[in-house]
Order: structure tokens, then C-alpha cells, then sequence
């Protein structure tokens, strides 16, 4: 037996193979019937539609014998996809490279083979629509041209099923894109109007009204404006964080980041708001401590999760934060002594389910987006986030990272699809 050699262009017929999505996929009936035609056209008792990958012919279709496989060096149709016509043996028994075959000598007894090569528009041999006897024999003009046309029309079948196949991948993208959209104007509608009424009613008290008011309520007034710009601020970012992901326009750019110094970052972000809630944070992050991620992704992550933490944690509560190394991964910890998660909303998290925007324990209202940001850019960059929480004790969210590099898109594609919607 002689093994066949491979092909000029493997690597790229195997990319293009590949490309199809069709190996080890159901029967379909198209696809029967043109294997039951070429049977019965070149009155062969065996037909079969083979498709040869790395190391198998593997039977798409098959008449005459059951759908399966064989290993790739026993197969005579690993011959024929070197050849742009048809591949015909007369009889194997004469023929040196097949007449010690187990193919040859074993249950299918082949002594004759036809094999039209099944020939992408690009020039690749996917494959072979092949008939086989059990005795020596020839083939016709008639069937020799009819086997040829068939073998078109099975590739002609492989490119409307690939047409399909992407056609319902576009519709699911835009299925999700119009979700994505209907979720962004609902946010706008119901997170930003709400804020810009309390804004636009408190401004014009001030302007028609500052007469009557004493030092103390334009304080307060004053100091209302302020909070709620600046949520009002917060949101308009993860807005555009949001957008910017869902368009594929946010660059992937990994780096080894130091865990420290991003914690002290962070935390210096937000110690205003833990001052105003008399809220202690502390930090046990190990010395010299790196994990391999996008800096602004991650910023954006501890930002969200810690401010979460501020919110759900009443007046003279503590926050703690905590990071180290297991193994090949950074484990990052933020914890909070807060009223834990309610039980609807730990259940839709762990389902990756919409969760309902609460208020904090001073009635502050979140942007709806931060917990969506927070685990798309994990996702994003390899990691993963779980969640523990107990009512009236608090609740723990850890990360955990790689420590090393790894090879990824530059760009982000945004799946909306296992991602909650609402919780900070």
C-alpha cells in the first residue's frame, strides 16, 4: 500500500474544510439524495460524499454502507483530491498502491473507485463524491460526465448551507444588536431623565428662589446638584464604554499591570465617597503582585465593584480588598460587611440574567451599566467573576486573572447574550 501525499495547498484546503462547519454533522437529505443518484446512475451498489481532514475520510453522506469513517492513509479518496478530474481504478487488485488496502481486502471488498473531486470556487479539494463495486468495471462517457456534474452540485449544496449557516449568524447578531440598542434607549430613557428633572427643578429654585433661601438650604441644594452630576456623569461614561464595546471600538491592549498600584489608584478615586459614608477601606494586596490584563479595562472593573460595594454598605461599614497569587492566576477579592444581594437578584446573576437596578443604603441610584462593563471586560481578558453574598452580611465578588500573556483579538466583540443587564 502506498499512502497518499498531501496536497500543495493543505493548510488552506483545511482552513476552507473547516470553514464549511459541516464535519460530524447530521445527515441531510439533500445531500442522500445526490449520493442515491450517483449510485444508481453509475449502477454502483456503494456512493458516498467523503470529506478528508487532517487524519479521517469522513462519509457526510453514504449509500449502499453506513455513514462513518476511515483513518485518512487507508482511503483512496486521499489520492483523488490530488487530481482535478475524476480519479477512477479499474481494478484496485491490480493497481500497487491500493491492492493490499485494508479498504481493498476488508467488509467493503473495493476493487473499483470513482472519485469526483468535490472543488471549491478558491481551487480546494474538499473531498470526493465516490462510487464503489465490489468487482472490476469502467465507467461510462455518460456516467464519468454525470458523476462530474453531480460532484458540482454537492459543492453548490455545501456553499447554500454555508450561505444559510451565516445568514442565521447575521440574524442572531442583529437580534442582539436590536436588544442591545432597545436596552441603551431604555437606559436613557428612564436613568437620565430622572436625574436632569431633579437637576433642572433644584436649578430653578436657585435661580427664582435664592432670595428667600437661608445659607443652609442652598447647601444643600447646592450640594444635591453636585451628587447628582456626578452620577449623572458616571452613567454617561459607562454609556459610552457601553457603546463603544457593543461597536468593536474599544482596543484590547494587555500588559503586565501591578495589582498595588491599580488598587491605590482606584481607592483614591473613591475615598471622597467612602469619607461622606464613613466607610473603612482596607487593602492586603501581596507585595510585587502582577496579573497579565488591559490596565483601563481592569481600572474600570475595580472602579465599578468597589463603588458597588460603597453603595451596598451602610455608614460605618468596612470594605476589604485583597489580592494573590494561586498558582498561574491572581485572585482579587472585594468585600463588603453591606445588606447582601436579594435572593432574585444573586439568582439572576448566576444565570446571567437581567438584575434589577436596587438603591443603595442611602438611597443612592446606579447607572444599570456597571456589572454589564465589569464582566464583559473580564470575559475579555480571560478572567472570571463569582459572587457571595449573605442579607445583612455583605457580599464578595473574586476575580481571578492570569499571570501570563496570552494571544488575543485586539478588538473587542461584544456578546451580549450570557451578560445580566441591570445591577449597579
Amino acid at each position: 500500500m502506498i499512502e497518499a501525499e498531501l496536497p500543495q495547498n493543505e493548510a488552506g484546503r483545511i482552513y476552507a474544510l473547516n470553514g464549511y462547519q459541516i464535519l460530524d454533522t447530521m445527515a441531510e437529505q439533500g445531500l442522500d439524495d445526490l449520493v442515491q443518484l450517483a449510485s444508481r446512475i453509475c449502477e454502483a451498489p456503494v456512493s458516498i460524499i467523503s470529506l478528508i481532514d487532517e487524519n479521517r475520510s469522513w462519509f457526510k453522506s453514504s449509500y449502499g454502507v453506513p455513514r462513518g469513517e476511515v483513518e485518512r492513509k487507508y482511503s483512496i479518496c486521499s489520492h483523488a483530491i490530488l487530481q482535478k478530474d475524476i480519479f477512477v481504478i479499474e481494478d484496485t487488485l491490480l493497481d500497487e498502491r491500493f491492492h493490499d488496502n485494508p479498504a481493498v481486502r476488508g467488509d467493503l471488498s473495493i476493487r473499483f473507485y470513482a472519485g469526483a473531486p468535490l472543488t471549491t470556487c478558491d481551487g480546494f479539494n474538499l473531498g470526493t463524491l465516490c462510487v464503489l463495486d465490489s468487482k472490476p468495471r469502467q465507467l461510462s462517457e455518460h456516467q464519468y460526465q454525470a458523476l462530474s456534474v453531480l460532484a458540482t452540485q454537492v459543492v453548490q449544496q455545501f456553499e447554500l448551507r454555508k450561505s444559510n449557516l451565516e445568514i442565521l449568524r447575521k440574524n442572531k447578531e442583529l437580534q442582539y444588536l436590536n436588544e442591545s440598542k432597545d436596552k441603551f434607549f431604555s437606559i436613557i430613557a428612564h436613568d437620565l431623565r430622572a436625574p436632569f428633572h431633579g437637576i433642572l427643578g433644584f436649578s430653578d429654585v436657585l435661580e427664582t428662589e435664592i432670595e428667600t433661601l437661608d445659607e443652609q438650604s442652598i447647601r444643600d441644594i447646592a450640594g444635591y446638584l453636585r451628587s447628582t452630576a456626578q452620577a449623572t456623569f458616571k452613567l454617561l461614561e459607562n454609556l459610552l464604554q457601553w457603546a463603544m464595546s457593543e461597536g468593536g471600538a474599544i482596543v484590547y491592549q494587555p500588559q503586565s499591570v501591578n495589582i498595588a498600584e491599580l488598587m491605590s489608584d482606584v481607592c483614591e478615586i473613591l475615598q471622597a465617597i467612602a469619607q461622606k459614608k464613613n466607610i473603612q477601606i482596607e487593602c492586603d494586596i501581596e507585595e510585587g503582585l502582577h496579573c497579565y490584563v488591559d490596565l483601563n479595562m481592569m481600572l474600570s472593573v475595580l472602579q465599578n465593584l468597589i463603588s458597588n460595594a460603597l453603595k451596598f454598605t451602610p455608614n460605618g461599614g468596612q470594605i476589604y480588598l485583597s489580592a494573590r497569587k494561586q498558582q498561574e492566576q491572581v485572585e482579587i477579592t472585594v468585600r463588603d460587611t453591606g445588606i447582601g444581594m436579594s435572593d432574585e437578584a444573586f439568582k439572576n446573576f448566576n444565570s446571567r440574567q437581567q438584575i434589577r437596578s436596587e438603591k443603595g443604603t442611602e438611597g443612592e441610584k446606579g447607572s444599570g451599566l456597571g456589572l454589564l462593563l465589569c464582566l464583559q471586560f473580564i470575559e475579555k481578558n480571560q478572567g472570571d467573576l463569582t459572587v457571595k453574598t449573605e442579607k445583612g452580611a455583605g457580599t464578595t465578588f473574586v476575580i481571578h486573572f492570569s499571570t501570563q500573556q496570552s494571544h488575543r483579538s485586539q478588538l473587542i466583540n461584544v456578546d451580549y447574550k450570557m451578560i445580566g443587564e441591570e445591577y449597579l
